[in-house]
């Protein structure tokens, strides 16, 4: 919590979040120009790492469950179409990689089914 006036609080946080946008642009621009792919597969994992990141509460409406799938399924998509048009083996190596991963994810979720009772 800050102690600074509302107005100068405010006017620090608006000003954290263009210094913040303008660095991640300069980043990916950056990063562009070695390589249009470098800077293509930095957009598309911070496109996976948001949709990572991003844990609506179970209560939230479905669309707010879909559009975090949907960043995910974006961004893991856009890093491997990149690494398909680097190195057809490095394209494989993700499909590989974003099947093992989803694999873990479904074994290790919690199963929606009550076990069943003992002695039934």
């Amino acid at each position: 919590m800050t102690t600074q006036p509302p107005s100068r609080a405010l006017a620090r946080e608006a000003a954290g979040l263009l210094l913040t946008a303008f660095g991640a642009l300069g980043t990916l621009v950056a990063l562009g120009t070695i390589h249009w792919a470098l800077g293509l597969s930095a957009a598309t994992a911070g496109i996976l790492a948001a949709g990572i990141l991003i844990t609506p509460r179970t209560d939230a409406p479905p669309s707010r469950h879909a559009v975090r799938g949907g960043l995910c399924v974006s961004g893991a998509g856009g890093l491997i179409g990149c690494a398909f048009a680097v190195s057809s083996p490095l394209g494989w190596l993700g499909v590989g990689l974003a099947t093992t991963a989803l694999g873990c994810w479904m074994s290790t979720r919690e199963s929606d089914e009550k076990p069943p009772a003992e002695g039934a």
